[in-house]
């Protein structure tokens, strides 16, 4: 008998296995799943959910919240609320602790970008540096790489999983397949017009290398093709993650795909044309891209000029 039917129907670890044999989740969603339940008993001692009370769970979030970010909480926090409320469904317990223990407040902080002074620094490093670092190598194919990811605003999983035949160079079009994408749907994106000449020499270098034209199947952005150090017949989300930590190490500051996603759309925000920047970004609820939205402090300032004047204060 395998190990989960020996475990109590209310055990967290059976519960949600029952909870994703269902819901037909991502492979990345379902290891969130597990992560936070797995981190739950761990640090809890409690795998039980007839067991678990709404104060367990406060005296846990006030521990956790002593070394994880709040985001990292609430996170963790609506997975196993998502659970429980699985078990609650299938009448296996009473009531739902991780409902009773509201999120925790959440900062609202700005997006992080980055410059394009800096961006045009990592291109010239890239451009003129053999370098050392073989997460960086080559490095005109990582120069390609960054500036998909602002031309285009895509994710890293979305990027590590273009195949040529989504890629219309001719018709200057991208099909971002509904397999990476968060909102499960597929999406067209244009491809800037500076991003064409670097796409037509990737697929020609592609082409060299296999001495073939690529597979309608077969990865764009395939850097084991040109880095015979990778472990790996394709480029994989790590590897991705790795050149851009050897990158910002080289340039003494911070620079990922993510903050090249929040960079271009902190740039197309001002133009007022949130519906295309929603759809561009691929959010699916308006108020995600509005954080891109910040006010004009020359705006505001001439804003504050129509207060009437005060007297000014004497100094003694």
């Amino acid at each position: 008998m395998p190990l989960m039917k020996t475990l109590p129907r209310t055990h967290l670890k059976r519960v949600l296995q029952d909870y994703l044999r269902i819901r037909l989740l991502k492979p990345d969603t379902i290891d969130c799943y597990q992560d936070a339940v797995r981190r739950w008993i761990d640090d809890t001692g409690l795998d039980d959910l007839k067991a678990i009370t709404a104060d367990d769970v406060i005296d846990w979030r006030n521990r956790l919240l002593v070394r994880i970010a709040r985001t990292t909480w609430n996170k963790e926090r609506r997975h196993l609320r998502a659970v429980a409320n699985h078990a609650l469904a299938q009448g296996l317990i009473d009531k739902n602790p991780f409902v009773e223990v509201p999120a925790a407040p959440e900062p609202c902080r700005l997006p992080k970008t980055i410059t394009i002074d800096l961006v045009n620094a990592a291109l010239t490093l890239l451009s003129k540096s053999p370098g050392t670092s073989h997460a960086m190598s080559p490095r005109w194919f990582w120069g390609i790489v960054i500036r998909t990811f602002y031309f285009t605003g895509i994710r890293r999983s979305q990027l590590v999983g273009i195949p040529w035949r989504h890629l219309n160079l001719p018709g200057r079009a991208l099909l971002l397949g509904y397999e990476t994408s968060k909102t499960f749907r597929d999406k067209y994106l244009p491809i800037h017009p500076d991003l064409v000449p670097d796409l037509e020499y990737l697929y020609q270098r592609t082409r060299e290398v296999l001495g073939r034209a690529p597979r309608p199947e077969e990865q764009v952005f395939n850097g084991a093709l040109f880095n015979d150090r990778y472990q790996s017949d394709t480029l994989t989300r790590d590897q991705v993650t790795r050149f851009f930590q050897a990158l910002s190490r080289e340039l003494g500051q911070p620079v990922s795909a993510h903050r090249l996603r929040h960079t271009m759309a902190t740039h197309l925000a001002p133009t007022g044309q949130i519906r295309s920047l929603q759809e561009v970004l691929g959010h699916t609820n308006v108020k995600t891209t509005m954080t891109y939205v910040h006010p004009d402090l020359e705006q505001l300032t001439a804003f504050l000029g129509h207060l009437p004047g005060l007297r000014p204060m004497g100094r003694s």
